[in-house]
């Protein structure tokens, strides 16, 4: 099943998406966000199948905004495809005995599948980082690796929005040790740096041969299947799980495959277009504008 929110106007509410089009689900869902819904899935599921097999409410002028626009995490992996790790000039990752490094997004990073992604005074290297994403579906801590999955609700897709160089315009800035790590670190935070959804889609219908693809002004440059990560779903979860509950909502991205714009030599400019698309989900379509 694939869900998500949608507008018409000024009102938001849950719906599915039947072959391509909006199934408004409000007559049985009336909360405005999904959290409800996967907090307590086994009830709704029935009732949001039985509501998608009438599928006669469809909605001709909606469109899709975020899908969880204020998760109680969002956690994001680095360094997870090893192809990603060599282009951003680290040595290449061993095959094994690696832990998953993780970071958080704030809530306020977060903006609908296409909505403009700001270019502001502060950014000097936009890019661009297309993500598979993990959406959790229950409480869960120091899971086991069967129960990781079963920890799964669905997928989603991500662009985790980085600026390369946030304080490269500073001079006479007197430098600490670990001032590029935070460099890197605050640089993933910036307002409307991380575009999420158009949909969920449910963890039984996620089919397991799945691309991850970046088209920025529709030429492709990101494109590899989620079995070149490093560490699986299962694996995050089991790590991330015991250093913090997760919690139904929660999202936790997957990280990026090799062909950002650092490696390029091509990072965002004001009017460009970046779509980000995993296989079986949807694609997100954001224009780079200037604040």
């Amino acid at each position: 099943m694939k869900l998500g929110i949608a507008v018409v106007g000024d009102r938001r509410f849950v719906a599915a998406s039947v072959d391509g089009k909006i199934c408004d689900l409000s007559d049985v869902v009336h909360d405005e966000n999904l959290i409800a819904v996967i907090r307590d899935w086994n009830h709704w599921r029935p009732i949001v199948d039985q509501a998608v097999t009438r599928a006669g409410n469809f909605v001709l002028d909606a469109r899709w905004s975020c899908p969880l626009p204020n998760p109680s995490k969002f956690l994001l992996l680095a360094g997870n495809f090893r192809a990603h790790v060599v282009e951003s000039g680290f040595e290449a990752a061993p095959e094994k005995d690696l832990t998953p490094q993780f970071f958080m997004k704030p809530s306020t990073a977060i903006i609908g599948p296409t909505d403009d992604i700001p270019l502001t005074s502060a950014n000097h290297a936009l890019d661009y980082e297309a993500e598979l994403a993990v959406v959790i579906g229950m409480r869960v801590r120091n899971a086991t690796s069967e129960a990781a999955m079963d920890a799964v609700w669905g997928y989603t897709v991500v662009n985790d929005v980085s600026e390369r160089k946030l304080n490269d315009g500073m001079h006479n800035r007197r430098k600490r040790s670990n001032d590029d790590f935070y460099d890197w670190l605050v640089g993933k935070w910036f307002d409307g740096s991380a575009p999420m959804g158009p949909l969920v889609v449910t963890a039984d219908e996620m089919g397991s041969d799945t691309m991850i693809r970046a088209r920025l002004n529709g030429e492709t440059v990101q494109e590899a299947p989620t079995t070149a990560m490093i560490h699986t779903v299962s694996e995050a979860i089991v790590y991330i799980s015991r250093v913090l509950t997760l919690e139904p909502g929660d999202v936790i991205a997957m990280g990026t495959p090799a062909g950002v714009g650092a490696a390029r030599g091509r990072l965002l400019q004001d009017g460009d277009v970046i779509e980000c698309e995993v296989s079986g989900i949807g694609v997100l379509r954001n224009r780079v504008c200037r604040q």
